[in-house]
């Protein structure tokens, strides 16, 4: 065989092997349905169904946490599932440790905290306040984001069953909250998002409408739902920071 043909089959065959396609996350639809999201920023790709009936879920760069009525589903970042744990009813908040397994959820219906994990549910301890956020601090301590008189504060709690919290600081918010790594907090309020860094600086972007949810997607991205106009992702990435709308699911 010459060398032109060997050469023409190798390029044939490249020709007919397709990219596949970066995945960003995972989100849940309006449906209720959990789906994994692919492409790039502008060009996004929702999946398959996973499952259905997801009253909340949080990704990180290695793990998916799904709540349904009465189970947690631990899926791992292919979306392959590893664990399924009965759980009380309704849903849950979700953190996650500094490796990004999960560590902790929150059942909001019984103000129950458990710690989390492939093997199983263990509760901690229940709280008197309505939670909007938490965040993984150490095997001891955790961040809550407590709604009090109209607003949100962020304490820090320990797991012992009956300990007051540490009152870390009054948030100027009331909307949807997201506790992040690296000191960083995510809230919604009216058409705006905002960033409050860990240095306290803040980065303020612009949404079409009321924001509605906020869920970890996976890594640098957090899905962002809407009152009518959508649902869109945020990029959280140094130098990348940008809103993007997300294509929304098939019937």
């Amino acid at each position: 065989m010459s060398r032109l043909a060997v050469l023409l089959m190798v390029a044939a065959s490249w020709a007919q092997v397709e990219p596949t396609p970066p995945r960003v996350g995972f989100l849940v639809d309006r449906e209720g349905r959990l789906r994994a999201v692919t492409g790039v920023a502008g060009n996004f790709v929702l999946g398959e169904a996973l499952m259905e009936g997801v009253l909340s879920a949080a990704s990180s760069r290695t793990w998916v946490a799904a709540k349904l009525e009465r189970e947690v589903v631990l899926l791992d970042s292919a979306g392959v599932l590893r664990a399924r744990l009965v759980a009380p009813p309704g849903p849950a908040l979700f953190a996650f440790d500094r490796e990004g397994d999960p560590s902790l959820a929150y059942f909001a219906g019984e103000r129950l905290l458990c710690r989390l994990g492939t093997e199983g549910i263990e509760a901690v301890r229940t709280l008197d306040e309505e939670l909007a956020a938490i965040g993984w601090l150490d095997e001891e301590r955790f961040l809550a984001a407590v709604r009090r008189g109209g607003r949100l504060e962020l304490v820090e709690f320990t797991h012992a069953p009956g300990s007051p919290g540490n009152l870390i600081e009054r948030l100027p918010w009331n909307g949807p909250v997201l506790i992040l790594d690296r000191g960083r907090i995510l809230a919604g309020e009216g058409r705006q998002i905002h960033l409050r860094r860990g240095d306290g600086t803040l980065e303020t972007f612009a949404l079409p409408a009321t924001v509605t949810d906020l869920n970890p997607m996976g890594g640098e991205w957090v899905g962002i739902a809407t009152a009518g106009a959508g649902r869109f992702a945020l990029r959280l990435g140094e130098g990348q920071r940008a809103v993007h709308a997300l294509p929304e699911a098939a019937p």
